[in-house]
């Protein structure tokens, strides 16, 4: 089980660093947290009390580095996400090729554009601009979740 104090420190820390709650909300759903665990601890952080609970004296330093110890492995994390976010980047380069192929080969088949060519082509517009969409929020998640990892690193290595 993922200790109490760990998860508030880095919870945190990822508010000081202007991490969003969708992104914090994720990152302790990886961990294994459920939702309600999730909200108990985001609302304690926020110092919202939901219902006065007693808060338990403070662990000392030795028994929160054993706890630290047996926590879940950020790197296996940190490699599941970078095997995600290369797969999610060849699909995405596997449909370019596609796409590219395509065209090469309506280029190919006739020399004036026809209305069907032309739909066709406006269609190919479209699907670009999604894929290329879909490229910029890839890169902008492994960039997101590059900063999760490092500020969960650094938290860890304070600890």
């Amino acid at each position: 089980m993922v200790d109490k104090e760990i998860v508030l420190e880095t919870i945190k820390k990822m508010y000081e660093s202007g991490i969003d709650d969708s992104v914090v909300v994720q990152t302790l759903k990886d961990i294994g947290l459920k939702p309600d665990e999730i909200q108990q601890y985001i609302d304690e952080v926020k110092g919202v009390s939901p219902a006065a609970e007693p808060v338990p004296e403070p662990k000392p330093l030795e028994a929160r580095m054993a706890a630290a110890e047996e926590k879940v492995d950020h790197g296996a994390l940190h490699t599941t996400t970078h095997v995600a976010l290369e797969e999610q980047s060849a699909k995405t380069t596997e449909l370019l090729e596609k796409i590219e192929s395509l065209e090469s080969k309506l280029a190919v088949k006739g020399k004036g554009p026809s209305s069907d060519q032309i739909a066709t082509n406006q269609r190919l517009g479209t699907i670009e601009k999604k894929v290329s969409d879909i490229k910029a929020e890839v890169e902008a998640t492994r960039s997101i979740m590059e900063k999760i990892l490092e500020t969960d690193r650094k938290v860890l290595n304070k600890l």
